[in-house]
């Protein structure tokens, strides 16, 4: 008898379609019982992640850049970049490990019709929601983290867990999770790779340290920075999924204003020239101590310190 696997349904609902015990094999009620007294132990968690998607990297930028060249690229070909498939996947893992797992994503998206929000919603998320990139881009992470604090103040229930990418966006160098952890007042986690809900509301975090890996345990809430790894690469929604997502609609969230932060402008962008070879390169024979001395003798002819 095959056991139910991933995308079956969940012991709990066999309850729901009025199967006894008694139509059930010996196996099946052993598990039932087993998931039920696993489930008991863990409590529910509302997970909340956020997503920014970035441009594809397939399709080249023009030769002339502007502030909104970055913005353009993404409305047109969007993509989750690394760091966003590695957040998310972390929270179906949690969902995986334990069905009372909430999960809600909130997706920067140039419109309602943004094709990034339907891919995200074909993971089968219990709510996807979308909010303007125009009003509060990527690479201003003060006031983007204000708002996302203030926004998150409304939601019911609260998140327990929040997840983000290492990186938020294209534009982003790696600040909105320090500066978003320092709105909520939440302790921040970052270069997360692994996480798993413990009983009494806990939660086991394995993060990235320089060449070794750490082990952390983080009473909730707390907000993870997830770094990409091959253990977090995403895992591709079902067939059935993506053509349920293509018939839902979204709406576009308008962010409250947060607390007042510095004012930034966007000072320009421009593609890096190459630089111009100044000198010609120079073969080195003999063994290593005749190239250690003809090396010795360029560097001195040009003025470098030997």
């Amino acid at each position: 008898m095959a056991t139910p696997g991933a995308d079956q349904e969940p012991p709990t609902a066999w309850a729901e379609r009025n199967i006894r015990p008694d139509m059930l094999g010996p196996r099946l009620i052993c598990q039932q019982t087993s998931l039920r007294n696993h489930y008991s132990l863990i409590e529910p968690m509302n997970v909340l992640v956020i997503l920014a998607g970035i441009a594809d990297p397939k399709w080249p930028l023009p030769a002339t850049l502007a502030a909104t060249t970055l913005d353009t690229q993404r409305a047109t070909y969007p993509l989750l970049s690394p760091f966003d498939e590695a957040a998310l996947e972390l929270a179906l893992k949690l969902r995986d490990a334990n069905p009372h797992v909430q999960i809600r994503a909130l997706v920067a998206a140039s419109s309602a019709q943004d094709p990034l929000l339907r891919h995200v919603a074909s993971f089968r998320l219990d709510q996807v929601c979308a909010f303007d990139t125009a009003r509060w881009p990527a690479w201003n992470s003060a006031a983007l983290a204000s708002a996302l604090a203030s926004y998150m103040q409304t939601l019911t229930p609260a998140p327990d867990l929040l997840l983000t990418g290492r990186e938020f966006g294209d534009q982003d160098d790696g600040s909105l999770p320090a500066t978003l952890a320092q709105a909520l007042a939440w302790p921040l986690s970052t270069l997360v790779l692994e996480a798993a809900a413990e009983s009494g509301g806990g939660l086991r975090l394995v993060r990235q340290q320089g060449a070794v890996q750490e082990r952390v345990r983080k009473d909730l809430p707390v907000l993870a920075a997830v770094t990409n790894h091959a253990r977090n690469r995403l895992r591709h929604p079902l067939l059935k999924n993506v053509m349920a997502a293509k018939k839902m609609a979204f709406d576009l969230t308008t962010l409250p204003d947060g607390p007042p932060t510095p004012v930034m402008q966007w000072a320009g962008t421009a593609l890096a020239a190459a630089p111009a070879r100044t000198s010609a390169c120079h073969m080195l024979d003999g063994d290593t101590a005749a190239q250690a001395c003809a090396l010795a003798t360029l560097l001195l002819a040009s003025g470098e310190p030997a």
